[in-house]
């Protein structure tokens, strides 16, 4: 196929989505007409660091946006190709990232996994002494008991830990694919929660995360 008819393609295939330069670098991507690893497509790129505040994953489309708060603003990224599977199981609210990327008309773009680095950002986690009602809550906290597994009325798993800071208590509700953690987690392990939501219930506060959230358990070393 050539150039020009895979470029045409893409572009009826996003709409008016992506600008004519994003369409000639996916079209050549795909064609394996350009490799981005190498050093002079590198230079071109322009380097973006901060913080991932959200991000949205298009399925049918296969691009995840997400927004990066730098030191001056806040940033949209779209992660494609191989960018848009780490972008989706791998990066998360809560994490530092930084990427190489083209600039388009709408936004700045990255396809290869090779521009793309992340962490936890640990200087940013709350206590549990420090968490509010409300979405989007990174914290970090250490196993105080296990209460169970649960099931729900249509079916849905759910299993409870109780996690502390050393001053404050709070439920952590592990659902859908996170259940696996349950099998894990033991009294003195830290876990971290990045993206979670907390709901406020007869005055006590309970953590949930599910799908969209992403957990790290650090075992206690005896």
């Amino acid at each position: 196929m050539d150039l020009d008819k895979r470029v045409a393609e893409i572009r009826e295939h996003f709409g008016g989505l992506i600008d004519e330069d994003t369409a000639v670098l996916l079209a050549e991507y795909s064609l394996g007409i350009k490799d981005n690893r190498n050093p002079e497509n590198r230079s071109s790129m322009i380097p973006i660091s901060g913080m991932v505040m959200s991000k949205r994953a298009m399925m049918e489309k296969r691009y995840c946006r997400i927004e990066v708060k730098t030191d001056s603003e806040t940033i949209p990224v779209y992660f494609w190709d191989e960018a848009y599977g780490i972008a989706v199981n791998d990066i998360f609210p809560g994490m530092r990232v930084e990427v190489l990327c083209r600039k388009g008309s709408n936004g700045y773009h990255v396809n290869s996994g090779d521009f793309i680095s992340f962490e936890i950002a640990e200087s940013e986690l709350k206590t549990v002494s420090e968490i509010e009602k409300g979405q989007g809550i990174s914290l970090r906290g250490f196993v105080a008991g296990i209460e169970g597994m649960r099931e729900t009325k249509d079916g849905r798993k759910m299993a409870v830990i109780m996690i502390t800071d050393g001053s404050s208590f709070a439920s952590l509700v592990l659902w859908d694919d996170k259940v696996e953690y349950f099998d894990i987690l033991s009294p003195g392990d830290e876990v971290i929660v990045l993206n979670a939501y907390v709901n406020e219930y007869g005055k006590r506060l309970s953590i949930h995360a599910g799908r969209n959230s992403y957990v790290d358990v650090r075992k206690l070393r005896v």
